[in-house]
């Protein structure tokens, strides 16, 4: 009995021996175990995104003026209604016009008239007449002087009295008068058709062919098209604050003056959308990023556009609170089944992508060392080495960070 019981002393001493070894241990082993972690990394992609809230809007939305001063003669469309490019959206009664197209079409005829007589002037009537009168007057005078010669012949042989040379003198000077006028009266009437008359006689046919040209522009003008596929609208400007119309709707009969404003075509070919911005996010938008397009009147289509103005002015506001921006958004073209859904002054969701990286690494924010280093391994085999990292943009997650590889890093806690 007593060997036994120095046996089971022995051991119980030894057990004894062991645990306070390892409660003596435990305590200085503990901490290092709890306080070193390796946390695996590998590239995810990272997205940031901002949400916005904004209406559908026409990208242009064009002007329709009356062509010409006159009446209407039918309206054959309606506030709201789609039209397709070329349809006849207005008709102008062209009566009052068409008389002014006559009036201008003869004094075009007139001038034109008066140039080509001017072009064969040298043997146009005028000029003819001259020629003859100078004709008559040459051959007169030329009589004259031959009867002149011969009757000095006859006073010195005193067969005439000199009374009758006397006479004859007097003739001959004032038919060589009337030969210098009728000279000269040929030269005037060649003088008319070139130089200054020549000159306004031009002008007078370009100015009669512009006009004519003009009227009969603004009547091939009578029917009022749509450019482009679109929907009628008030015209850009005639809306008060309240939302009315300032102008009287254009009814068949209306008499309207050249350039009066009828309605407006919004585009539909291409939409944008506009929306606010606070001046917390405003510097994370540029022009080009991607954008999805989301609203309840459109349920089911999944838009896609881009940043295409980010203005640089804020809103206009008495409020305190911080500035408002307007950003617009462009839609590339529609489908036909997406334009039966999507309507203009929808509301439209927006998410606008600020941040994108497919490949982005992102580790706990502990585990940057104040020198920007982390501790790395390619993997747990593998030795342990610092790398210099560049911080990027923060997540929930951590820190994104560039210069690092796949593998582990060391985190403290």
């Amino acid at each position: 009995m007593t060997t036994n019981r120095k046996r089971l002393l022995g051991v119980a001493l030894i057990l004894l021996l062991a645990g306070a070894g390892l409660a003596l241990r435990s305590p200085a082993e503990g901490p290092a175990g709890a306080t070193e972690q390796w946390l695996a990394v590998k590239p995810d992609p990272l997205v940031h995104q901002i949400g916005l809230v904004g209406k559908i809007e026409p990208d242009t939305t064009l002007t329709l003026t009356a062509p010409f001063d006159g009446n209407v003669q039918a309206n054959l469309v309606e506030q709201g209604q789609r039209v397709e490019a070329g349809q006849v959206l207005l008709r102008m009664d062209p009566a009052t016009l068409e008389v002014q197209l006559r009036d201008a079409l003869s004094a075009q005829l007139k001038a034109r008239r008066a140039v080509q007589e001017l072009q064969d002037w040298d043997s146009g009537p005028t000029v003819s007449r001259a020629r003859r009168s100078l004709r008559t007057a040459e051959m007169t005078a030329g009589n004259t002087q031959r009867k002149l010669t011969e009757s000095e012949n006859l006073f010195k042989r005193g067969i005439i009295p000199r009374n009758e040379l006397d006479d004859l003198k007097q003739q001959a000077q004032q038919q060589q008068l009337d030969l210098a006028s009728a000279r000269s009266e040929l030269q005037q009437a060649l003088d008319q058709g070139k130089g200054e008359y020549r000159q306004i006689a031009d002008m007078e046919l370009t100015n009669a062919t512009v006009k004519y040209e003009a009227l009969r522009t603004l009547l091939a003008g009578k029917e009022v098209k749509a450019p482009f596929s679109g929907i009628v609208v008030p015209a850009p400007g005639n809306n008060t604050p309240q939302g009315g119309n300032t102008n009287a709707p254009i009814q068949a009969g209306s008499k309207v003056s050249q350039g009066q404003v009828l309605f407006g075509l919004a585009n539909i070919e291409r939409l944008k959308i506009v929306a606010k911005v606070s001046e917390l996010d405003i510097n994370q938008l540029h022009q080009g990023q991607a954008v999805e397009v989301l609203g309840d009147g459109f349920d089911g289509e999944r838009l896609s556009g881009s940043v295409s103005v980010v203005s640089g002015l804020a809103i206009a506001s008495d409020s305190q609170g911080s500035a408002q921006f307007p950003v617009t958004l462009s839609i590339p073209r529609l489908t036909p089944q997406q334009l039966q859904r999507v309507r203009l002054g929808m509301s439209a969701r927006l998410t606008i992508v600020t941040y994108n990286n497919a490949q982005a690494i992102v580790i706990p924010s502990e585990a940057i060392q104040a020198d920007r280093t982390v501790e790395y391994r390619e993997a747990m085999d593998k030795p342990v080495e610092r790398v210099k990292v560049t911080t990027g943009q923060s997540t929930p997650q951590g820190v994104e960070v560039f210069g690092l590889k796949p593998g582990f890093v060391k985190t403290s806690r």
